[in-house]
């Protein structure tokens, strides 16, 4: 029988984390899993499911050594967050910088796969964002997380690989974003005001992100940078149905002028109200994300379509 292949995956807990590791558990028993936290109790009820579970420091200080550090830990941006700006940097940047160095030591290790976000490159793009796409990055989130990226690429060593995934905006049941906030809005019978603008979005369902975070623990594949997404951007407006349908709400959109919702956008950067200008471009921009070299690396489609990944994650939301 073949050794198992040690594989380290920090953020076990998350979002991702959980249901990587659930996937992990399905499809494969060729895997050794070590979780890593920050709060190591956080984790200590995978003792069962898991090879080990740590603290960051225990692997920072330790003796340990993997096959593929697998690191989706980090601070995510949210708009309501009071976060000093040194936080983001802590979290996505220094921590990283700290378990890369550890990768870059540990003889054993092969592959480095770092979880950053699509908002390193804009927060308002007017092109298809594809990996030649020049980073802007806009919030601490997306500077921190570049900062991070950098790092690794440019200190990876010949002999090992990096893989830097940015994905798009990720959903899948449990996760608490803007899709929820759009859900909750229709399903109360709210209008939607932006029925002026229907804007086209790339996401990323959850599942489709696991199955390609697998491919890149098991495949050969080249190093770089990948962007992922499900195959096809969603029209806000379909997306509005879809909420309408699954809910059994009546649509009600309404077509209020963008100028209007833009002074009120503004108000909302200053009062706290539902609406601001973060939010509202949004709301109104088109976010679409190549996924063409992902696909090619991979050599594989990916399992769950645009809508079918939308529908799970919106039937779960109401439960």
């Amino acid at each position: 029988m073949s050794e198992k292949k040690e594989i380290l995956i920090t953020g076990i807990s998350g979002f991702v984390g959980t249901n990587l590791l659930n996937f992990l558990l399905n499809n494969d028993d060729s895997t050794s899993i070590t979780g890593v936290s920050r709060n190591k109790e956080k984790i200590s009820h995978l003792t069962s499911k898991i090879h080990r579970v740590c603290s960051f420091d225990e692997i920072y200080d330790g003796d340990y050594s993997f096959d593929t550090y697998v690191h989706l830990s980090g601070k995510v941006y949210n708009i309501r967050d009071k976060s000093d700006d040194s936080e983001y940097f802590q979290a996505n940047y220094e921590a990283t910088k700290r378990l890369f160095d550890c990768f870059v030591k540990d003889e054993r290790a092969k592959k480095f796969i770092f979880l950053s976000t699509i908002h390193v490159l804009t927060e308002s793009p007017e092109m298809e964002l594809d990996e030649s796409y020049q980073p802007e990055p806009f919030t601490p989130y997306g500077k921190s997380k570049f900062e991070a990226e950098q790092h690794i690429q440019n200190y990876c060593p010949d002999d090992k690989k990096y893989y830097i995934l940015r994905p798009s905006m990720i959903h899948g049941p449990g996760n608490k974003g803007n899709l929820n906030l759009l859900y909750n809005l229709i399903k109360n019978g709210l209008p939607y005001p932006f029925g002026a603008c229907n804007n086209k979005r790339s996401f990323v369902s959850v599942d489709n992100l696991c199955f390609v975070l697998y491919q890149f623990i098991q495949q050969d594949i080249q190093k770089g940078l990948y962007h992922v997404a499900d195959d096809d951007p969603t029209y806000t407006h379909e997306l509005v149905e879809l909420i309408a349908e699954i809910t059994n709400s009546r649509k009600r959109v309404w077509n209020v002028p963008l100028s209007v919702l833009n002074m009120i956008a503004k108000i909302g950067n200053v009062i706290p109200i539902p609406l601001n200008e973060h939010r509202f471009n949004k709301l109104t921009g088109d976010f679409i994300v190549s996924n063409k070299k992902l696909k090619k690396a991979i050599g594989k489609e990916l399992p769950v379509s645009s809508k079918d990944g939308l529908k799970k994650t919106l039937k779960k939301i109401e439960g």
